[in-house]
């Protein structure tokens, strides 16, 4: 049997009519007709991050409007965003590479799953732990044959799958389109799992509540209901293209390429509100997300499109900014304020939400940006074969210092500069591209700050930060620095991560403030004669010793 499954654009599929559940009992033997190889070696799995790309990010905006640049550089600053690793995608049993193309996340646990692009049915899931913000392990990995795995989402205590197997080599199987429930065991993946086989050749999109999950198939397709406990289809409702579902309190929305979202009511799956949105092309990967009462819908070519969920009304339409075969909006997740779009080759845009999303810019990263979920200080883009991108907002501690509340926030552009015996103090969020602090001058940051390239304090300088600070990029061929001369000090309260390399000249000082201070250099440490490091801390690659 020939699939119709393209990465990102993985749905609009014929149906076939027959449904069937797996019961739980069949579980060792399913494992073995899938064939699912669980890796839990972690040391072996090490070997798929890769910290090339890591460090400070830029959000940047190419916008030919000196006042709009200008308004953009200043919103941008208040969100600072390093790149914590990338995770490279796994190879199958036949030595393919395989393709992230959606996650979901629980906790300090995210699962990523991997598809095949072209005829052949392959996947498999990854489980990256986040526990240690600047240390992401991959813990667990699943490789799982003649089945590519299209979205997942995660519901107490399981890992609710949507798949397409290859039916000629599972004949107990009717279609293609299945749902896999599986059994976690403290986050990690486990052969313990039902299938819950649909009409259609592939499941597009799964959500999930307490009670029930929910699953979308493609062309001619149908919302199916699920009962958690029993795993038995409740309910179904046939609706064509569909693309994605997600749920809203007692809502449960869906999205099809051409008739638009549809919203149910959770309960019954009565049809409550329908309305139109952008006609997409046949077979590609949308999602949504919620904004309060507005829904965000990723719309290919057409870009974003902003409604009011309980009106069906556009509030706002935002166009990709520039035409391209491979320019397209494939997804979209709001998280604390922000909206992150994934435009494809267009990379990932951000946005400040509010009564309109307006546009911070597009985050410096390497390759396409196809899907997006973010989610606590994370956010996770899948990027294809270029596998999957983990990128930290860098936010205010939640300690409030009492002498920071009189300071406001940075408003001195991507470059900062302290002028001899010059004392300036900040209070928030800030991301820098790079900072100068000169003889005699005072620069005191309190909450989060990044700065993308070097940083100086030259001979009697003092910066006291006080909160976080990421500063470099790592392993570069021109090594971003941290300097340090003589005379001048850096009094650390906080957590400082150091992607490039520190050099501190002689008589440079670096004080560490209370009990709980922390430094992980990553790059090289040059220390000259002189050189005073006073206070309690924690250095986590011993790089000052």
């Amino acid at each position: 049997m020939k699939k119709r499954v393209y990465l990102f654009s993985l749905v609009a599929m014929s149906l076939f009519t027959f449904c069937t559940n797996n019961d739980e009992s069949n579980t060792d033997s399913q494992a073995k007709d899938n064939n699912i190889q669980i890796n839990n070696d972690v040391t072996s799995l090490s070997k798929r991050l890769d910290f090339t790309n890591s460090g400070v990010l830029s959000i940047s905006n190419s916008s030919s409007s000196t006042a709009r640049l200008s308004n953009i550089q200043s919103a941008a600053n208040t969100l600072p965003l390093v790149q914590i690793a990338e995770v490279n995608p796994p190879k199958d049993s036949n030595g393919r590479t395989l393709q992230a193309n959606h996650v979901a996340v629980n906790g300090n646990f995210a699962y990523v799953a991997y598809t095949m692009q072209g005829e052949a049915y392959s996947g498999a899931i990854d489980v990256i732990d986040v526990s240690d913000p600047y240390k992401p392990k991959l813990i667990t990995s699943a490789l799982i044959a003649n089945t590519d795995i299209t979205s997942l989402t995660y519901s107490n205590g399981s890992l609710i799958i949507g798949a397409a197997t290859d039916i000629d080599k599972k004949p107990e199987l009717t279609n293609p389109s299945i749902v896999i429930n599986m059994q976690l065991s403290s986050g990690l993946l486990t052969d313990k799992y039902t299938i819950t086989n649909l009409e259609g050749k592939v499941t597009t999109d799964v959500a999930a509540n307490s009670s029930s999950y929910f699953a979308v198939t493609g062309d001619a397709g149908s919302l199916f209901k699920i009962n958690s406990s029993s795993k038995a289809i409740s309910a179904k409702i046939t609706v064509d293209d569909l693309r994605s579902v997600a749920i809203s309190g007692d809502k449960i929305v869906t999205l099809s390429g051409t008739k638009g979202v549809n919203i149910y009511n959770e309960a019954t799956l009565s049809l409550q509100k329908n309305f139109t949105t952008s006609t997409d092309v046949s077979g590609a990967k949308r999602t949504m997300d919620f904004d309060g009462t507005k829904l965000l819908v990723s719309e290919g070519y057409n870009g974003l499109g902003v409604y009011d969920i309980n009106s069906g009304s556009k509030l706002q339409n935002i166009p990709l900014a520039a035409a391209g075969e491979d320019n397209v909006t494939n997804a979209v997740s709001v998280n604390d304020g922000y909206a992150f779009v994934a435009n494809g080759a267009a990379g990932l845009n951000v946005y400040k939400t509010g009564s309109q999303l307006n546009l911070l810019g597009t985050v410096g990263i390497e390759g396409s940006s196809n899907y997006v979920k973010s989610s606590g200080d994370f956010i996770y883009v899948a990027s294809g074969k270029g596998g999957l991108k983990i990128i930290k907002m860098e936010k205010p501690n939640t300690t409030t210092f009492a002498s920071c509340t009189e300071y406001g926030t940075y408003n001195q552009g991507q470059n900062l500069i302290l002028n001899s015996n010059e004392v300036k103090s900040y209070n928030g969020s800030t991301a820098i591209s790079s900072a100068m602090i000169n003889s005699g001058a005072i620069l005191t940051h309190c909450g989060s700050i990044t700065i993308q390239n070097g940083l100086t304090l030259n001979s009697g300088g003092t910066f006291n930060m006080r909160g976080t600070m990421a500063q470099g990029k790592y392993q570069q061929q021109n090594p971003t620095e941290l300097i340090i001369n003589s005379n001048a000090v850096l009094q650390i309260e906080g957590t400082v991560v150091i992607w490039g390399d520190l050099r501190l000249n002689s008589g440079a000082k670096i004080n560490f403030i209370g009990n709980d201070s922390s430094i992980t250099i990553y790059g090289k440490v040059t220390k000259n004669s002189n050189v005073t490091i006073t206070g309690n801390y924690k250095d986590t690659e011993n790089k000052l010793k």
